[in-house]
């Protein structure tokens, strides 16, 4: 159980998960919006890319505190 505890120790002091939205969006941007002047089914695509990488982004930042937060109650020893 020691393990466990020295692994829960090092996952809660983690730094929170870099928000990867904020540099792909602008590359998605790039992209997809001079495609989409030629046929209007690349802004489609566009769309579905950004809900894609910000879903991501709201995963991960679940997971990091469920981790950070939850992890050890759900394990701990009684």
């Amino acid at each position: 159980m020691n393990e466990i505890k020295k692994w829960l120790n090092y996952l809660r002091n983690m730094p929170p998960p870099p928000k990867l939205s904020l540099i792909l969006n602008s590359e998605i941007d790039k992209i997809f919006h001079p495609l989409g002047e030629r046929n209007k089914i690349f802004y489609i695509i566009d769309t579905m890319f950004h809900f894609m990488i910000e879903q991501g982004d709201s995963l991960m930042s679940s997971l990091y505190k469920f981790i950070k937060y939850n992890m050890n109650k759900l394990i701990e020893e009684r």
